[in-house]
């Protein structure tokens, strides 16, 4: 972002305005038309003064800003002095009435806003048209026609400047480099890469940024001297207050007791009526400098910049915008924190879901196996059937879990398809093998294929289904039927077992109510003494 400094421009355009009138006149006998010895002395006597002006703008913020409105003031005089000694009915000289009158105009619309472009038109042409028509009335030798078609050309320019002053806006924008790494995990290279630019932008040999995090007990610092780049904590009680107090940007010298700042709800320049009153600029020895606060969403500080390059009042609307964009960048760092934090906890709670509902069912299921095994070879019947059945689940359970590690890996391919009617039988056979019950499932007469994701998650619920079924139901028989309506796959699930509790409010069964939720589905429990019904509505994508 280019720093730009228009008390400089300024000044230079008025020394050179100046410069070429006093040239012009000289190669011109025939003006000035009247009064030739007052004429070159005053304007001798504005040409050095436009060369002190030029001084001041290269050497002091300060001053350039403070004489601002007297040097226009001066101006518009010699811009009616030059009217005076020039204008006559028998020259062509063209005098600097209009090169004059634009030259007030820009400086107005560039050093403050529109209201003093429309103020400096105001007195132009009101204090010219005065001027002009008393001449006139006294006598003097002036061309009536030509002052007042000058006159609507400055009107004319006045209007155009003014629509361009008030539509070229205030703000300035400033790109922060996007720091490499892992989106909510770079608060400090965000932090270095905003001191990196300031100390850029402004030339400054030394840039801080004190830091008030909303989570953490201290005050950060961050201080780049040079390209070395320090870390350091501050005491909270010695900062805290004055950091999380919003403080526009502002140029300041305490020493000299000298500060510009943004006024009260406007974006105008002013100078503050006190110095700046900063324990974190004194404590870093920044007596000259520019400062601005850093409001965000993870906490609030200062950032400073010292031993820079010729500040001008202009730096005052660039400090401001990086600060904006540091502060819209930690916010955007808090935001994919958050939301890495959210998809990390979608992931846990996906993984715990599936490891609840076939790890943690099949190892309660083979308990209850392993019982019932007991109780036969207590009773005297050959267990190798029943052994080898375990085994055999066992091994399939092995082959669904490391499945399931596989697909943490590598990730799920979303795009392909699979046929949910086959992988469902084969896995209620087993489930009524592995619990001891009979299962049936019914099919709609035409295909169901979804999504691999898609039926890896059907086949979830089913299973915590029947496992809930047989374990806390006690039932004898699970039917489950699946059907495609309108998009949706329609999930019906039904025991007869004991049912839910008989109370109200009774819970529901927790992994099957957090994975339809976090699938966007909906989920109905009916229960009776007769036995339990699930309605399961998942959108598949696919229309029947």
């Amino acid at each position: 972002m280019a720093r730009r400094n228009t008390g400089r421009v300024v000044a230079m355009g008025r020394a050179i305005l100046a410069l070429a009138f006093l040239l012009a006149l000289w190669l011109d006998p025939s003006v000035p038309t009247r009064g030739a010895i007052y004429g070159y002395a005053l304007l001798s006597s504005y040409a050095l003064w436009t060369a002190a002006l030029m001084v001041v703008a290269w050497r002091s913020w300060w001053f350039d800003f403070r004489l601002a409105t007297l040097a226009q003031g001066l101006d518009i005089a010699m811009f009616l002095a030059a009217v005076y000694f020039t204008e006559s009915r028998f020259t062509e000289f063209q005098s600097p009435f209009l090169a004059l009158a634009a030259f007030l105009l820009v400086a107005s619309m560039v050093r403050w806003n529109w209201r003093a472009t429309v103020l400096t038109a105001v007195v132009l042409l009101s204090t010219n048209l005065i001027f002009g028509i008393s001449l006139y009335k006294l006598g003097v030798d002036i061309d009536l026609f030509r002052f007042v078609r000058r006159t609507i050309y400055m009107i004319l320019l006045s209007s155009m400047l003014i629509w361009l002053s008030m539509s070229r806006g205030s703000g300035r924008t400033v790109t922060l480099p996007d720091p490499s790494g892992i989106p909510g995990e770079r608060r400090d290279m965000v932090f270095d890469a905003a001191l990196a630019l300031v100390s850029r932008c402004f030339g400054a040999g030394h840039v801080a940024f004190a830091f008030a995090s909303s989570e953490e007990p201290w005050i950060e610092l961050r201080r780049l001297d040079g390209s070395a780049i320090t870390s350091s904590q501050l005491a909270p009680e010695d900062y805290a207050e004055e950091l999380l107090a919003p403080r526009p940007a502002a140029v300041f010298d305490i020493n000299r007791g000298r500060m510009l700042t943004h006024a009260q709800n406007d974006p105008s320049i002013i100078c503050a009526e006190e110095a700046l009153q900063s324990r974190l600029a004194r404590a870093l020895g920044a007596d000259t400098g520019i400062i601005v606060s850093v409001q965000s969403v993870t906490g609030s500080g200062h950032l400073i910049a010292w031993d820079t390059e010729a500040l001008s009042f202009d730096d005052i609307g660039l400090m401001a915008a990086v600060a904006d964009e540091l502060g819209r960048a930690l916010d955007r760092e808090e935001m994919a924190r958050l939301a890495r934090n959210a998809a990390e906890t979608g992931v846990r709670h996906a993984v715990a879901r599936d490891l609840h509902d076939s790890v943690a069912q099949f190892l309660a299921g083979t308990l209850f196996r392993l019982e019932a095994l007991r109780r036969w070879i207590r009773e005297g019947n050959d267990p190798e059937g029943e052994i080898d059945s375990i085994k055999n689940a066992l091994r399939r359970e092995q082959g669904q879990l490391r499945l399931l590690i596989e697909r943490l890996r590598r990730g799920q391919e979303s795009d392909r398809r699979t046929d949910i009617a086959e992988e469902l039988n084969d896995l209620l056979t087993e489930a009524g093998a592995h619990w001891h019950i009979d299962t049936a499932l019914v099919l709609p007469d035409y295909p169901l294929p979804i999504s691999v994701q898609l039926s890896h998650e059907i086949r979830q619920l089913v299973r915590e289904a029947v496992a809930n079924a047989a374990r806390h139901g006690k039932c004898r028989k699970v039917t489950v039927r699946v059907d495609n309506v309108s998009g949706q796959i329609r999930l019906s699930i039904v025991d007869d077992g004991m049912g839910f509790p008989p109370i109200e409010k009774a819970p529901r069964p927790r992994s099957i109510t957090e994975r339809v939720e976090a699938l966007g589905g909906s989920f109905e429990l009916h229960s009776s003494g007769d036995g339990a019904r699930l309605e399961i509505a998942l959108r598949s994508g696919e229309f029947a």
